[in-house]
């Protein structure tokens, strides 16, 4: 017996991600556990194995531990982006979404597109796990594959169990689970599709309930606040994006600038009153290092009053194992939208291209379907089919500023930064209404050097968003680059009112109060950025900048060597640590860092 666990143990941490995605238990298995407690008997330092207990206790839902395991993991392979996929997934779990977001950066700075992609979506001005009103909390559920995976999100909307979500979500699948608040699992029996013109559809489930939502008597108004909760990725927590509308429902779609994430597909849209007034249907998973903030679409109110009315009429239900005969209804219909969906879930873009590809085969002329692709395909690093895929979608809706805002992202990908400028300057004449493209053209120029230039949409994008922490913190380094010392300050602790748990406000705090030479309090503001980001160079260079401004030279030094380490790029922390090594008359040090400095000012031929 020992033998054959030690052989197991030996040889299942070599599989293959996608491999292993196959042969992944369903929960309550503990045998990748064991197999990983095994390979870890037999050799601690095993960093395959390490990685594969942290997932194992990620899986079966022990996220402290799998934390540990995960950070243990680290120890001996700091460099591998799932164990820090991993650490994030496991704190997202627990709730800690500062540092979740941390944790997927630095997967996504060490190659994983996915957990980049997620870390620009975790933005704590626009989400927040759990503490909801325990109505809606008690009214959401997953929605489930036949082997208990989280595929989407839904919510009850009748006492007698029916389930609204969206029709993508269950496509093609003859079995469909229904997980609510208390971890009940409910068979969906029967399905009510409507007219198949929306992504929306009726569960009917055999729960009885005194928790459910309910629609609606109009659409939202253009720029109304918005908030979707669901289950993103599978985690027990429900997750609340925060957005409005962005325009008029058009349609029967509902534009938003809600921030939506993988498996919160399904998920109710409500207003302040709590009422349903649109379903997450699709949104855009940036994969690029700077691309444009997420936008999502949902499925106007007056399309799911329409649907709700179908369920009055006889014979509005039938079983859903008829659902895969219904494949070209539609192309929220077509299984192949939902398998792309999980295939992004799982890393395998290859296969999703081809799932997604065979849908626009379908519907050539669906913009939404060719970014979806181009995503795929930039995640797969085919950025000229990606390229082309994006230019026909912004050639089929001339008027629709989500293509020029993802070829911004990729053409600054590419290095082709003025063409990237135009393409983002046009998006902000298409919808001159919105916050998030007047930020991302903003800190466009700032990453080019452009100061001055930054401020105007800087400004912008604080008036059409004041409770926005990212807007405040592009402003305020704006302000600085400009030499507005006061106003980058005040623009700053706005930053942080607004999002006190956002890394980046404080970093900006930080460098302006080094500025204006107040390094005592720059050092505390700095302080609780390293605590909220220990992943980010800036963050450490401003706290070495403090200790150095109050003299205090020994203790800089550690945090100057941090920031290099994590950012050996930036001339900056190889200057301050030159600087603070002669003041310590530790001459050759200071030499080697100054060397480093000029070097990185050379062309990459002559370094």
């Amino acid at each position: 017996m020992k033998l054959s666990l030690f052989l197991f143990a030996t040889l299942f941490p070599f599989l293959t991600f996608a491999e292993e995605e196959k042969l992944w238990p369903p929960r309550g298995n503990n045998r990748p556990l064991i197999a990983a407690t095994q390979a870890l008997w037999w050799n601690k330092d095993d960093p395959e194995a390490r990685k594969l207990k942290a997932r194992a206790l990620d899986f079966a839902g022990r996220y402290a531990e799998a934390e540990k395991a995960a950070r243990f993991a680290l120890l001996v392979a700091p460099q591998d982006p799932e164990v820090q996929r991993i650490l994030g997934r496991s704190l997202l779990h627990q709730g800690k979404l500062a540092q979740a977001k941390s944790a997927l950066e630095r997967a996504g700075q060490l190659g994983d597109p996915l957990s980049r992609s997620l870390a620009s979506l975790l933005r704590p001005d626009r989400m927040s796990l759990g503490n909801l009103d325990p109505k809606i909390s008690c009214s959401l559920v997953q929605i489930q594959d036949d082997q208990g995976r989280g595929i989407g999100s839904g919510s009850f909307v009748s006492s007698n169990g029916i389930v609204l979500t969206a029709a993508h979500v269950v496509a093609g699948r003859k079995r469909v689970l229904v997980r609510n608040a208390w971890g009940q699992i409910l068979s969906a029996k029967s399905i009510c599709p409507g007219d198949f013109s929306a992504d929306a559809v009726l569960l009917q489930t055999s729960a009885q309930t005194k928790n459910y939502l309910v629609l609606a008597d109009h659409d939202p108004a253009p720029h109304e606040s918005l908030t979707v909760s669901g289950f993103p990725l599978s985690i027990d927590l429900p997750l609340t994006s925060r957005g409005q509308t962005r325009s008029k429902a058009k349609d029967g779609v509902l534009s938003t600038t809600i921030p939506l994430m993988p498996g919160q597909s399904g998920s109710p849209v409500l207003n302040a009153q709590n009422q349903i007034v649109g379903l997450a249907s699709r949104g855009s998973l940036p994969l690029l290092t700077r691309s444009a903030p997420a936008r999502s679409e949902a499925v106007a109110n007056s399309a799911l009053t329409t649907l709700w009315d179908s369920t009055r009429q006889k014979g509005s239900f039938f079983d859903i194992r008829q659902l895969p005969q219904w494949t070209d209804k539609n192309t929220f219909f077509d299984p192949a939208v939902s398998s792309a969906e999980q295939t992004v879930l799982d890393q395998n873009f290859a296969q999703s291209e081809k799932a997604i590809t065979q849908v626009i085969e379908k519907h050539p002329r669906d913009a939404g379907l060719l970014l979806r692709r181009a995503l795929t395909r930039i995640a797969l690093n085919h950025i000229p089919e990606a390229e082309a895929d994006i230019r026909l979608a912004a050639r089929l809706e001339p008027k629709n500023p989500e293509p020029r805002r993802l070829l911004t992202g990729l053409l600054l990908q590419t290095g082709r930064g003025a063409a990237a400028t135009q393409e983002m300057e046009i998006a902000r004449q298409l919808d001159p209404d919105d916050a998030d493209t007047a930020e991302e053209l903003a800190e466009i120029y700032l990453s080019q050097g452009l100061f001055a230039k930054a401020l105007s949409p800087a400004e912008e994008a604080t008036r059409l968003n004041p409770e926005s922490c990212r807007a405040w913190s592009i402003l305020s380094a704006a302000q600085l680059a400009t030499g507005h010392l006061a106003d980058a300050r005040q623009a700053a602790e706005t930053a942080t009112q607004r999002g006190p748990e956002d890394p980046r406000a404080w970093i900006q705090l930080a460098a302006s109060l080094n500025a204006a030479h107040d390094f005592s309090t720059a050092k505390t503001a700095a302080e609780q950025a390293t605590q909220l980001a220990p992943g980010e160079a800036r963050a450490w260079l401003n706290l070495a900048t403090a200790y150095a401004g109050l003299d205090e030279y020994r203790d800089a030094i550690p945090h100057a060597e941090k920031a290099t380490q994590l950012e050996p790029k930036n001339r900056a922390g190889w200057n301050l640590l030159a600087a603070l090594y002669r003041e310590l008359n530790r001459t050759e040090e200071a030499d080697a860092a100054s060397a480093r400095a000029r070097a990185l000012d050379l062309p990459p031929t002559d370094r």
